[in-house]
């Protein structure tokens, strides 16, 4: 009888450890409440994202995010790239809902956004661990470029600068006669617009009557994507939009060829701006 008590005994105590551990677990990391500043790392136009965390109770109450350039602008209404500065709040929602900045899922067009929300984020709830509620310090603009000379265009281009202009490029058409075509507008060094259809060899776009409207209903968004990221290989693919997506990206990669200068397989640059 003795010894059935002990067992059980043991047990509880173990049981009760394990709930305790579990416990601890799931509460997540410690963080103090107060209210926290976090920045992410500029990226390579000078743009870093900036949030603002209110912790209540130890958990992420508020959420406040921005992004602006080394100047303190913030990107606004005037900024031409939208769909970043669209997701601020969907992505402020997810973080107070998910309590981790890990769990945060992207939204399509604005990877990059993502990348410097969860970075700053992370940045923030770090000092909340440990009680820092000082503010980073001020932004300090770039030093202005130093002049350069150059001997002609040609030279001006060498390190893969974007030439302003517009580029078309097409794919080879696929077994069943159709091919992507895409028309880039690079302005400032970077692309403004993107204009893409995949075709038939009559040269009719895909359209309402398309037995398989997922691949032009795509073609919106791989375009609002690629104005954002400004790179193909960061544009999402979209489920059961593959080939649209392989297609859309081999277009991509050589009209920015043509923009770079270099030689392009697939057709030739057209109405460039001088």
């Amino acid at each position: 009888m003795n010894r059935t008590v002990g067992i059980v005994i043991l047990l509880l105590i173990v049981l009760g450890i394990a709930m305790y551990i579990n416990a601890q677990r799931q509460e997540g990391p410690a963080w103090q409440d107060g209210t926290y500043v976090g920045r992410s790392s500029p990226d390579e136009r000078g743009y870093f994202g900036e949030i603002e965390l209110a912790i209540t109770d130890g958990k992420i109450a508020e959420a406040e995010y921005e992004e602006m350039d080394q100047q303190g602008n913030i990107k606004g209404e005037d900024y031409p790239y939208q769909l970043g500065p669209q997701s601020h709040d969907e992505l402020e929602d997810r973080l107070v809902e998910a309590q981790n900045p890990d769990e945060v899922d992207n939204i399509t067009g604005a990877t990059q956004t993502h990348g410097r929300f969860v970075e700053a984020s992370r940045d923030a709830l770090r000092k909340a661990e440990e009680g820092d509620q000082s503010r980073p310090p001020a932004i300090q603009p770039p030093a202005p470029p130093m002049p350069t000379e150059t001997d002609d265009d040609e030279e001006s281009t060498s390190n893969g600068e974007l030439r302003d202009g517009t580029y078309t490029a097409r794919t080879d058409a696929d077994e069943h006669g159709y091919y992507g075509e895409i028309e880039l507008v690079i302005r400032d060094a970077r692309i403004a617009e993107v204009n893409y259809d995949e075709k038939d060899q009559e040269g009719t776009p895909k359209g309402e009557d398309y037995p398989y409207p997922l691949g032009p209903e795509s073609e919106d968004r791989y375009e609002a994507q690629l104005v954002e990221t400004q790179d193909p290989e960061e544009v999402d693919n979209i489920t059961g939009a593959t080939q649209t997506w392989e297609r859309f990206k081999e277009t991509a990669k050589d009209a920015l060829e043509q923009a770079r200068g270099q030689t392009s397989s697939q057709t030739e640059p057209q109405s460039q701006v001088p």
